[in-house]
């Protein structure tokens, strides 16, 4: 769902031109919702519309651009459209406005906007007289996901058979780089048309994607291959808006293809479409984009990946449950999963399944950042937000009780996966890495954040030098806070004490506590 506010700033309507197409029966009346925009603000009334809305209005002024009249439109809507669809096929000219713009984590921003803009041009509309009935398991075309790194992390039968030859897939993140496949693929390629491929890639991920990572994953390739790839990195154009890239390559034996790039925040989707095929039921399901990612997702390719992993747990939370009435209770955490969600999304935390409770997020190797930092970072905005909460909750209730959210990171190699069901996914990390960190959550109190030291270790100097860390060291007559040291779990905790009993299988991992970034 989308707020008027927000729907009216990106389709440049005024509020007099949507209210008009309300009362036509073009647009759905909006849910008015009453809501604090932040934690501690005030109740304020807001318009929510469905996304689809957004394409309803780029449709509406492609027709208006076409002469049609508001009656033909009205007419031709209403007849060929139902209330959660529009035909891609009708449209012959899409402008260059944003069409969607779902939340997401930029490093920078609270958080991340994913502009998702279709162009459509006259060339998008072909003569074919065959459609799709499209889907995930039904493209067939070559097809295949990558992330903003280059490496592969899904991929369907024809693109396996066109790219990779039938064999099989590296296990590891690292050797997955989907640049040596497409070197060998273009080797009967002309040179403008080999340069059109590789530009096709970087285009969409040299946002993010900087040209002293993109060298580290060519070192495998000779020299020339190397500086001919760097020179098309340097000189391509990636576009800031358009998420949507249509792009034709000159293959051999007149076999023209069109490749279809679809950007989200977890990477790029391509699909390699002959040019006389009929594509345009194929673009209106890319343009279903929670959809088409929550389906890739659910089927990304298991890979043996690093990962910094976090399991943060709402101290007390049975106490806190007996103590409000249902709708209460259900209130807070809604308000703290609310607060806390887009924290994680801006320092590209993915949110994970694992038994028991608490929140699980998994932080995985990124482009521009250190997914290790990443996971630092997120951990003390949340404490930060956790106390506002808090504060609120305190002035709300009339009460003493303080929320604590307790968290534990840790870092390692783990295997990557999903689990399905009939209606979703549910991402996966297999290991130890994971299951210590809970444990470190529970060793938690009072909104501590502990970590291991195989993850601080692995930051480099700099970073250390960035975070205040260290253990506290009691003794009979004081409590001493010694920086940049580490403690086995066992020195912490007093083993005859029931309540540490499930911390004894980790007694030996040396941990430290963050305490602030400086």
């Amino acid at each position: 769902m989308i707020t008027s506010k927000y729907l009216l700033e990106q389709t440049g309507l005024s509020r007099a031109t949507l209210n008009n197409y309300i009362s036509l029966g073009l647009l759905p009346k909006p849910l008015v919702k009453r809501i604090a925009t932040e934690p501690g603000a005030n109740l304020t009334t807001l318009g929510y519309f469905p996304d689809w809305v957004v394409n309803r209005i780029q449709l509406i002024k492609s027709l208006k651009k076409q002469s049609f009249s508001m009656d033909a439109i009205c007419q031709k809507i209403k007849s060929e459209n139902s209330t959660d669809n529009y035909p891609i096929e009708e449209i012959t000219e899409v402008s260059s406005e944003y069409i969607y713009d779902s939340l997401a984590g930029h490093k920078n921003a609270s958080l991340e906007k994913e502009h998702d803009m279709i162009t459509n041009t006259a060339s998008t509309k072909i003569s074919s007289q065959e459609s799709l009935n499209v889907s995930i398991d039904s493209i067939p075309y070559p097809a295949y996901m990558i992330n903003y790194e280059c490496g592969l992390v899904w991929l369907n039968a024809a693109a396996q058979q066109s790219f990779f030859m039938d064999a099989s897939i590296p296990d590891r993140a690292e050797d997955r780089s989907i640049i040596p496949r497409l070197l060998e693929w273009a080797k009967n390629l002309s040179d403008t048309d080999k340069e059109i491929l590789f530009k096709s890639h970087f285009n969409v991920v040299k946002h993010r994607l900087s040209k002293d990572t993109l060298s580290r994953t060519l070192l495998s390739l000779p020299q020339d291959e190397r500086l001919w790839l760097e020179s098309c990195y340097d000189t391509a154009e990636p576009s800031k808006n358009t998420l949507i890239q249509d792009t034709t390559l000159h293959y051999p034996s007149n076999v023209n293809k069109r490749i279809i790039a679809i950007s989200f925040r977890e990477g790029v989707l391509f699909t390699y479409v002959p040019k006389d095929a009929d594509a345009n039921q194929l673009l209106e399901w890319l343009s279903h984009r929670d959809s088409v990612i929550r389906t890739l997702l659910s089927q990304r390719l298991p890979v043996l990946t690093p990962v910094a992993a976090m399991v943060a747990d709402l101290q007390n939370s049975v106490r806190i449950c007996s103590e409000l009435p249902p709708d209460e209770y259900f209130q807070l955490i809604n308000e703290i999963w609310s607060t806390l969600d887009p924290i994680y999304r801006e320092y590209y935390g993915a949110y994970g399944k694992h038994t028991g409770d608490g929140m699980v997020y998994y932080f995985f190797p990124q482009p521009d950042n250190n997914y290790i930092m990443n996971a630092i970072l997120c951990a003390c905005k949340i404490r930060e937000k956790m106390r506002i909460i808090s504060h609120n909750w305190a002035l709300k209730k009339g009460w003493t009780n303080q929320l604590f959210m307790n968290i534990g990171l840790n870092e390692g190699e783990e295997w990557l996966g999903t689990f399905k069901t009939n209606t979703s996914y549910e991402l996966v990390v297999l290991g130890e890495t994971i299951n210590i960190c809970g444990r470190l959550s529970d060793f938690a109190r009072y909104g501590e954040i502990w970590a291991t030291k195989n993850l601080v270790s692995k930051l480099n100097h700099a970073e250390r030098d960035s975070i205040d860390y260290g253990v506290a060291r009691r003794t009979l007559e004081q409590e001493v806070f010694v920086s940049n040291s580490y403690a086995q779990i066992s020195t912490l905790i007093d083993k005859d004490d029931l309540r540490h009993i499930k911390l004894l299988d980790i007694s030996s991992t040396a941990v430290t506590q963050i305490r602030a970034i400086k």
